[in-house]
């Protein structure tokens, strides 16, 4: 009985030494497994929370990436509207100035056409002129007799009339009008009347006359 009390301690004590090192038995394998197997799960802890950390800040940097390039792509797209829309304000712009040119030219072209008509004109007024001038000699103005509402005045012998006109005298000749004024024969006649709704007859009509030797 005392033999198999001593084996029972010895047992204890040898399990004791199993299990705790620290009594001078060695070292267990299960224990030092389990030690080595955390190490390593708290370094790969630590790898994955550094790696999780990297990650977030590349997604954070990816993020403000794509918020510039979509800022960017806004600001191309309005610059590309304001682009266009300068385009077509220059179309605009060069399809007027291109119509006012027309006009111009048009305009040049007909006061080209006007000059060149004033200036035939006055070539033609100048040969007739000439014409005149070589033809009529001995030209002269003559001034007929005063009449109350009829003038004459003829040409002297030998000349016929180029011209003629006439004058309204007297105090009131505002309140009298000409109503004809035309040559007859060698003569050049006035006839002239009261304006009606005027007051005062002070007024007389005189026919005045240019003549000249026809050839």
């Amino acid at each position: 009985m005392k033999k198999r009390y001593t084996v029972l301690c010895l047992s204890v004590v040898f399990a004791l030494a199993l299990a705790v090192p620290a009594l001078g038995g060695p070292s267990n394998p299960i224990a030092s497994a389990s030690a080595s197997v955390k190490s390593i799960a708290q370094k790969a802890l630590k790898k994955a929370k550094a790696a999780q950390t990297a990650a977030n800040n590349a997604q954070n940097t990816a993020n403000a990436a794509a918020g510039a390039a979509a800022a960017a792509q806004k600001d191309a797209t309005a610059a590309q509207k304001d682009a266009t829309t300068a385009q077509k304000s220059a179309g605009a712009a060069q399809g007027t100035a291109n119509t006012a040119l027309s006009t111009a030219n048009a305009a040049n072209a007909a006061a080209a056409a006007a000059q060149t008509s004033a200036n035939d004109a006055k070539s033609a007024a100048d040969n007739a002129l000439n014409v005149a001038n070589g033809k009529m000699s001995g030209e002269v103005s003559v001034e007929g007799e005063e009449g109350t509402t009829f003038g004459i005045a003829g040409c002297p012998s030998g000349k016929v009339p180029t011209g003629g006109g006439f004058i309204i005298t007297g105090a009131n000749n505002n309140a009298a009008t000409v109503t004809e004024s035309t040559q007859y024969g060698t003569a050049w006649i006035v006839f002239a009347k009261q304006i009606e709704g005027t007051s005062g007859a002070s007024w007389g009509t005189v026919a005045t006359v240019n003549c000249a030797t026809s050839p």
